[in-house]
């Protein structure tokens, strides 16, 4: 991120190092991590659900988990909607911010 051509522009424009590496490089060098962030969501809700089920933590995984075992439809589909809505949110939340760094992507529908 730091040899890009927005770099090396801000540089020879005398802008300040402070201001190239949080104006500039952090910007561009940003935008995998923000992508990484919206497909991790389901990886955070699968662990969660591992983590309780090992340790028999009470939550919502192990909600799952029960509804699961005893049958319950009802506590599972609304548990799967919720899970559902997590991994939606979390990427939109990755889509939004990757709008705010990039200046390239627009928000136009």
């Amino acid at each position: 991120a730091l040899a890009e051509d927005p770099v090396r522009g801000a540089r020879a424009r005398g802008l300040s190092e402070r201001t190239v590496l949080l104006g500039h490089a952090l910007r561009s060098g940003m935008l995998p991590m923000l992508t990484l962030i919206g497909s991790r969501v389901p990886e955070l809700i699968t662990g969660a659900l591992l983590v309780e089920t090992v340790f028999s933590w009470p939550g919502i995984a192990a909600a799952t988990v029960q509804a699961a075992t005893s049958v319950d439809f009802s506590l599972l589909a609304a548990l799967t909607v919720l899970a559902t809505a997590a991994v939606l949110l979390g990427n939109l939340l990755s889509d939004l911010l990757y709008g705010l760094a990039d200046p390239r992507v627009a928000f136009d529908g």
